[in-house]
């Protein structure tokens, strides 16, 4: 635990970060639905902040030698909360297309901040451990996020003021630590082909999470707000999703701690092939178990697949040469990002085309196929040895700020 305390204010921050992030998640599809924009023009402001966060995850090493990880942080956060603060002062789509790339760029900032700064302070034996920790706070702030707006309407002026505040507030830990921050990384990107050569696993599986759980966790709602679960519609969909991180919440910290003592790419394989058979389930009996089995799917469901990330990348530092721990996390945000943009995408037109047997038939298979993959792995090249205790540590990836919903077209068809 001595570990965990000395980064412990930074956790502190991103649990803080995570708050505001959720809420914009929300505040903004809901918010353009309100303004009467077209639902495509929705799914392109979404595009735009992950286009955003791309850009920021790239430049990301240049800005943190400039100006070192307390300064980014903080101008990051500032950024963020003017922005945030900006969407209920302007209430125009391009506008907000414009805010929402900026934010993306910041978050991306704020992240790579923070995570840098864990990998250089944390000792690798306990990368697991703190990694579990870390994921656990920022899961609880995405769940308890959305209560904020509890009774407000999507455009009322204190559902941003409450993301401007807590935006506000996640500057205080990190500015006030006492941790001594690492010394400034390389100015230059690392490139794709090299970042893959480091750790091709680590790689491979960050697209995965990207590509398979945001697309699914997108279109969640339109799934179950069919439901007769809470009324149906919107209640349905939010317990649904809610059950999902709770899933991933209880798995997160224990599957952590495993990847500490056993090589960490099984430990994804068997999170990848949990919840890729529980897609499967879903989408071939998901029509005759009944609402309460399908709840309990998606339940196994988030508990293997919104775990996985986090270890991905902590293999990659366990491969990392010393000093490069910026440019491997940046890379791997960017990826990341990448592959957020291009799973919604996938997920509807498979969902569009063949229901809910093709969104969780596809999210199944390649989960299926990541869990066969990391097995592979294994096979070809040995676990990488762990270096000596504080010599470094890991990265830590945040679950990401958001999962932006698209609203329902209510002219496609009634609630049931």
């Amino acid at each position: 635990m001595t570990d965990t305390r000395s980064v412990l204010a930074l956790i502190l921050s991103v649990m803080i970060l995570q708050l505001a992030g959720g809420l914009t998640g929300i505040l903004t599809p809901l918010g353009l639905e309100r303004l009467g924009v077209d639902a495509s023009l929705i799914g392109f402001v979404a595009a735009m902040n992950a286009a955003g966060f791309m850009l920021g995850a790239w430049t990301s090493p240049r800005a943190l030698a400039l100006v070192g990880n307390i300064r980014l942080f903080a101008a990051g956060a500032g950024v963020s909360a003017a922005g945030i603060l900006s969407l209920a002062l302007i209430q125009e789509a391009p506008v907000w297309a414009l805010i929402r790339v900026l934010q993306g760029i910041a978050f991306a900032y704020m992240f790579t901040s923070i995570e840098s700064w864990l990998g250089e302070a944390v000792p690798a034996r306990s990368r697991g451990n703190v990694m579990g920790i870390y994921h656990t706070a920022a899961k609880l702030s995405l769940i308890v996020g959305p209560f904020f707006l509890a009774g407000l309407s999507p455009l009322d002026s204190r559902s941003y003021i409450w993301a401007g505040v807590f935006l506000a507030l996640a500057l205080v830990p990190t500015c006030l630590t006492t941790l001594k921050e690492p010394p400034p990384p390389d100015r230059k990107a690392m490139p794709l082909g090299q970042l893959f050569a480091i750790a091709p696993a680590a790689v491979i599986g960050v697209v995965g999470a990207g590509l398979v759980n945001t697309g699914t966790l997108a279109l969640l709602p339109v799934y179950f707000e069919k439901f007769d679960l809470a009324g149906g519609g919107t209640a349905a969909a939010a317990i649904a999703i809610a059950i999902a991180w709770i899933g991933g919440l209880i798995v997160q910290w224990p599957a952590g701690r495993l990847s500490d003592i056993i090589d960490r790419r099984l430990v994804v394989a068997g999170l990848t092939g949990i919840a890729g058979a529980a897609a499967i389930l879903i989408a071939v009996f998901g029509a005759v178990i009944g609402e309460t089995g399908v709840l309990v799917l998606i339940g196994i469901w988030g508990a293997g697949a919104l775990c996985f990330y986090g270890i991905c990348v902590s293999h990659a530092i366990d491969r990392t040469p010393p000093g490069q721990v910026p440019q491997v996390m940046s890379g791997l945000l960017f990826v990341w990002a990448a592959g957020s943009i291009a799973g919604p995408l996938i997920s509807g037109v498979v969902m569009r085309l063949a229901g809910a047997v093709g969104l969780f038939g596809f999210a199944g298979v390649m989960l299926g196929l990541l869990a066969v993959y990391m097995i592979v792995r294994v096979r070809q090249r040995a676990p990488a040895e762990s270096p000596p205790a504080g010599e470094r540590g890991p990265i830590l990836p945040s679950p990401l700020a958001s999962v932006e919903i698209v609203p329902r077209d209510p002219t496609e068809g009634e609630q049931s």
